[in-house]
């Protein structure tokens, strides 16, 4: 009978695993095995018998270094209590410092976010897609982030909400509160089958709640706003979802294969969603509320002032608990007989500023705005000077904002009150960090990777660290100065009496609290002389470079030659990063431009609209938007396809733009079971459903075909194809790779996110372009294989395996946000990079970029390489310490059972 009497816990990459120690007798068994089935289930037995024993102590000091060597996971748990005990702990005072920072400006193409922030809690007011990405960029606290405020049911408040939600989870937050109009929680619960939300509870705080605690940091009263809409006439919403039908309603669990088979209790949003009745009382109410906007009036909590010592001195006050009295605001009297009044020797108490965060989605909503009287307390003449509100966040839209009736409302507002304008008529896109990288690879090559249309950042030619401070200081005194006319400007007209009115720009603040200001010291300008000249700090940079520069620029001297028909497709790389987006590359999305009337997007992430309006501009991103007649979905981790609820409604608003109301149908290439997700958007929040047409990724398989004949040759008409083929690749449930071969006689074969899959090299024979994952470097073979990714060098194969005639390698782990480590780029080999646009002639040259990145990126590149180095010992040590447990004995029982015990 084997016992257990000794035993250690650690986690994996995708389960938990566990270690035993167990005895029978004269034997000792040590076994290695996870707990559940995984990916990379496998049990390593060992057993140890006492007769063959020289030093069970160093057997045992082995054992210890296994597990000490072990992968282990970061103890969300305790992260979580720690957070909650400082929580409890600072509650006792109210904040004394609160300030209001654009996070996302609302500029086309860029999320609306408005970040506030206290010592106690940090809030988000909306969360457009694009938001986390920007907080990585910028360094933005979220580790206390406790609440999630959105104003209005519409994409560009909530699509970045998923990502938001497992940044947080990652850095420890126990649970966040998500207000606004009911059916916002619905995106959370849509989402379960491809996100993963196990630490972290979500909850929702329905509007007509009222405020938390006296303690809280914000005191936050919520003001419903109901569009006044004209009654029309409409068909059953269930004809128009007709031809969806035949999809299930329940999306597939990606995740299902990692979860332990003891389940996490449910948070109470998945509770509400959970339960039939209740699911369909909160779908009634969801519905009924998609013409509901929520503003939002806050206050921290009265402060008292603070205690000058200063005064204190000169009034003779010795030091000693009279200090505390008068902090307490209580008059003393000293030995002399006199007595200080604490209003003396104190700053005046500070009653809690007032800031308001609104939005009126459309005029519909201006007659509910002007009748709320939630706001009169707040305005010049409805309360005490105490009460009038510091500063209002605007989230409407500009055509609204110029209504005269919208301005009226704001002219209710004090002269001293501030306005910020988040929407859609400023042009700052948050990132500065994008442009730095992209003016580097410039320099290399100007056709492969050009600059950017994004204008919204200012530019300044000669910068320098000083001169920038300098400027920045420069700009905010003027901006200031131009604050205080009494008069704002919309278009033609003018009207008076509005206070300081700013157009939000990205880490633009305004204090609250302890001085009230305008703070514009953060606010982002461009320095490319500085970026250029940062490449030359490279100690190889300069020689590498000139001696490829000729042969980059090779292919474009006949040009004009080979102009015309010859240079598509076009390849454009918007996203090149796996899993979670940061300020280096996003995620996944690659564009196809056929011909120069027609394109296909492959993968859609999180900001791919974004990525279009930065590399395009706003203009030009209208037009390729109207070209664009499809768009392939790999598989359905969050990673690839997110961001396309953000691409259809920018595509719908570019048709109209032009003048056109009947918008062609968006051709979608996905898994089916992406239409739960989609449905459920559609009803939850804003119509999409009649923005495309969907043909399944299943019915197009190379090996197992179910399209139609008629639908199959439609579809390759639609885009200029001779062939569609598909594959099961080995990812998550449902992935697929796809070869395009086109009636010009190319072919480009996309891997999606695989291991080395045989179904993909059969579709990919003999292609022009292969576009292969390349996640992790190929000393990480091992978690490639759990997490079902290729290394680099495993992707160069797989292009060898089918004779592709170019490959280019895509979605690195973020580990590598600059240049994928490699021992060596063979010739037909291409790195991919944000913003990089490429055509069969750069293709030949590509590979010689390699050495000129790692010279340009020398100081990351080294840094990977330490890390690769150390990675490397730490498994050799491993196998070691293996290889000596399988060879050392034990002497005997007792000093087994002793030693072990021990």
């Amino acid at each position: 009978m084997w016992r257990q009497f000794s035993s250690r816990v650690w986690r994996g990459a995708c389960c938990q695993w566990q270690i035993c120690v167990k005895k029978s007798g004269v034997h000792c068994q040590l076994s290695v095995q996870p707990p559940v089935p995984c990916l990379h289930q496998q049990t390593v037995s060992l057993s140890l018998t006492t007769t063959q024993c020289k030093s069970f102590r160093k057997s045992k000091q082995k054992l210890y270094d296994l597990i000490l060597t072990m992968p282990k996971k970061v103890d969300l748990k305790g992260l979580q209590e720690q957070r909650l005990a400082r929580k409890k702990k600072i509650r006792k005072y109210p904040p004394s410092t609160v300030y209001l920072q654009v996070l996302g400006s609302g500029a086309p193409g860029a999320p609306k976010a408005l970040y506030v922030f206290t010592e106690h809690a940090k809030y988000l007011f909306n969360c457009g897609e694009g938001t986390q990405r920007l907080a990585h960029e910028h360094k933005v606290k979220l580790s206390t982030m406790e609440h999630i405020l959105i104003t209005h049911k519409s994409w560009e408040n909530v699509g970045g909400l998923p990502g938001m939600l497992l940044t947080l989870q990652d850095t420890g937050v126990p649970f966040i509160t998500l207000h606004g109009p009911p059916g916002i929680a619905s995106l959370y619960y849509d989402t379960r089958h491809f996100l993963r939300f196990k630490d972290i509870s979500i909850q929702y705080k329905h509007f007509e709640e009222n405020s938390g605690p006296s303690t809280d940091p914000l005191l936050i009263q919520a003001v419903p706003l109901w569009a006044k809409l004209e009654e029309t006439v409409s068909g059953d919403p269930s004809e128009k979802m007709e031809s969806f039908q035949e999809t299930n309603d329940e999306g597939e669990d990606l995740y299902a294969h990692e979860k332990s088979v003891a389940k996490k209790r449910s948070s109470p949003v998945e509770e509400s969603f959970n339960n039939p009745t209740l699911k369909r009382q909160k779908q009634g109410e969801s519905t009924s509320c998609k013409n509901l906007s929520v503003a939002y009036i806050c206050r921290p909590p009265p402060k008292a002032g603070a205690l000058r010592l200063e005064l204190c001195v000169k009034a003779g006050v010795p030091p000693g608990p009279q200090l505390g009295e008068l902090k307490k605001g209580n008059d003393i009297t000293l030995a002399d007989g006199r007595i200080v009044k604490a209003a003396d020797v104190t700053d005046p108490d500070d009653p809690g500023p007032v800031f308001i965060v609104v939005e009126a989605p459309s005029e519909a909503y201006l007659d509910s705005l002007l009748e709320s009287s939630a706001f009169m307390q707040h305005q010049f003449s409805g309360g005490s000077e105490e009460d009038l509100a510091e500063v209002v966040v605007h989230f409407t839209p500009q055509e609204v904002v110029a209504n005269p009736r919208y301005q009226e409302w704001m002219a209710r507002f004090s002269p001293s009150t501030s306005h910020v304008i988040i929407n859609d008529a400023n042009s700052c896109m948050g990132s500065e960090a994008v442009h730095r990288i992209q003016y580097k690879l410039n320099h290399l090559n100007d056709n492969l990777f050009p600059l950017l249309g994004d204008n919204g950042i200012p530019k300044k030619e000669a910068c320098t660290e000083g001169n920038a401070e300098e400027s920045n200081n420069s700009d905010c005194k003027e901006t200031l100065a131009n604050n205080n006319e009494d008069t704002l400007q919309f278009g033609n007209s003018q009207i008076s009496g509005v206070g300081p009115t700013v157009q939000a720009a990205t880490l633009l603040n305004y204090y609250i609290r302890p001085k009230k200001r305008f703070d514009r010291s953060n606010v982002l300008h461009l320095c490319p002389d500085a970026y250029i000249q940062e490449c030359y700090e490279g100690e190889k940079f300069e020689s590498t470079f000139l001696d490829v520069k000729e042969k980059l620029q090779a292919p474009y001297l006949d040009k004009a030659v080979n102009a015309g028909s010859q240079d598509y497709p076009y390849v454009t790389f918007l996203g090149t990063g796996s899993c979670i987006p940061n300020k280096t590359r996003n995620t996944s999305g690659i564009l196809l431009e056929l011909s120069h009337d027609k394109a296909l997007l492959m993968d859609c992430g999180e900001g791919t609209y974004g990525q279009l309006v930065r590399l395009l501009g706003s203009t030009e991103c209208e037009v390729l938007l109207q070209k664009l007649v499809a768009v392939y979905v790999s598989h359905l981790h969050a990673d690839h396809h997110i961001g396309l609820i953000r691409l259809l409604l920018a595509r719908r608003r570019a048709f109209n733009a032009a003048g056109i109301s009947n918008v062609p149908k968006l051709l979608l290439l996905a898994p089916s079971r992406i239409m739960a997700y989609l449905k459920s958007y559609n009803e939850n929040f804003e119509p999409i459903l009649e923005d495309f047409t969907i043909i399944w990724n299943q019915n197009l398989l190379y090996n197992d075909f179910t399209l139609g004949k008629e639908d199959y040759k439609k579809l390759c008409s639609q885009l200029d194809m001779k062939d569609i083929s598909m594959t099961y690749v080995i990812h998550c449930p449902n992935s697929f790779g796809v070869a395009w071969s086109h009636v010009n006689g190319w072919k480009i074969v996309y891997s999606g996110d695989t291991m080395p899959c045989k179904g993909l090299v059969d579709i990919g024979k003999d292609c022009d372009i292969l576009i292969h994952e390349a996640t992790m470097e190929d000393e990480l073979e091992e978690d490639a294989r759990i997490k079902t990714h290729c290394t680099t060098s495993q992707a160069i194969q797989v292009g060898k395996d089918m004779n592709a005639q170019h490959t280019l390698l895509t979605h690195f782990s973020q580990r590598y946000a600059k240049v994928p480590l490699m021992d060596d780029l063979p010739a037909q080999v291409g790195i991919a990079f944000d913003n990089m646009k490429v055509c069969f002639r750069d293709l030949p040259t590509l590979h010689l970029l390699y050495d000129v990145l790692v010279a340009m990126f020398s100081e990351n590149y080294d840094e990977m390489l330490e890390k690769t180095a150390k990675k490397r010992l730490a498994r050799q040590k491993l196998e070691a310490a293996m290889s000596n447990i399988t060879t050392n004995n034990i002497t005997s029982e007792e000093t087994a059972v002793k030693e072990i015990n021990v």
